[in-house]
Parts: structure tokens; sequence; C-alpha cells
């Protein structure tokens, strides 16, 4: 969520991992937004706030975001493998595919008082209360971030205000 749009990125459900399916879910302020794989395979808006693009790193699953003057991430949906079943003790059932997004975020124009499960970690003085050396970390903290649902700004450290303001990450 920024300014006064929410830009949704997902991996859509899929019983059987196929690298040639596009499980990719984009959504603009709640419409379904095709990216073309074709041409110069990209998707832009140019809102009253920011110009917002997205476009195609690979023919599928594979996705480059802008938000001009806030962030880029590049994001890419994986199947998981047996590998990391194993490692993080999912108990994935054997005829069922499960996939994640991975992504890479670089931020611009943040401040030192950047908040969030992510967002803290951006912080110069941040120092991370996670136990290393464990399978599946965890911070804690979510008493913090809890919200009523996920499009919601409304938690004890959020300082986005959602459509009644213009604050951003």
């Amino acid at each position: 969520m920024f300014d006064t749009h929410t830009l949704v990125l997902a991996a859509k459900g899929v019983s059987h991992w196929d690298n040639s399916f596009d499980a990719l879910i984009v959504r603009w302020d709640g419409d379904v937004v095709n990216i073309p794989t074709d041409g110069e395979a990209e998707w832009r808006t140019n809102s009253e706030e920011r110009e917002v693009i997205v476009e195609r790193t690979e023919e599928t699953n594979g996705l480059k975001v802008t938000v001009a003057a806030l962030v880029e991430l590049n994001v890419k949906v994986r199947a998981i493998g047996e590998h990391e079943n194993k490692v993080h003790n999912y108990q994935l059932p054997a005829d069922d595919a499960f996939a994640h997004l991975e992504t890479q975020f670089k931020f611009t124009g943040l401040t030192n008082l950047v908040e969030g499960v992510l967002g803290q970690t951006y912080r110069p003085d941040y120092v991370s209360p996670v136990k290393r050396g464990v399978a599946m970390p965890m911070m804690g903290g979510e008493d913090k971030y809890q919200t009523p649902s996920l499009y919601s700004p409304l938690c004890n450290q959020c300082r986005f205000k959602g459509k009644a303001g213009l604050s951003s990450i």
C-alpha cells in the first residue's frame, strides 16, 4: 500500500508445478492486471502521485516492479521443493505443489523512522533480535503489527494511513 493505491503481487495456487505456467497474480487497486509476454512486456500507470511500472523479467513467474521514488523490487514465484520442505518442516502433501514469492527490495527515500515487519530492518540503528542458527528464526513482536485484514493500515505501530492520507511505506 502506498499513496492512495494498493498493489498486490501474489502466487496462484497450483496442484502441479510447471515452469511454463505463469503463477503470478498482479492486482492494482483490486483489479487484475495482465502483464503481456510479448513486445515491451510491461504494464505501467502514471497515477497522480507517481509512476508504477511492472515488467516481465522472465516469460513466466518473474517481474520487476518500480514504484517511482519509493521502491524497486524483483519478484519470482518459485516452487517449494523437497529440500525446503524438509528444512522448514512444512509437511507438504505429495499430491500438491506449493509456491512462494522470492523477493528482492531496493527502497528509495526511506526515513530513519521507517517501521514495519520488514521496514524496521532498514533503520540505521537496527539490531536484529533473531536468534541465529535456528531452522526457522522468528523475530517476535507480532502484537505491534497485527491487523484486522491483509490490506488494513490499522495496527499498533502503523504509520501508513491508507486512502484517507498520503503516507508511504
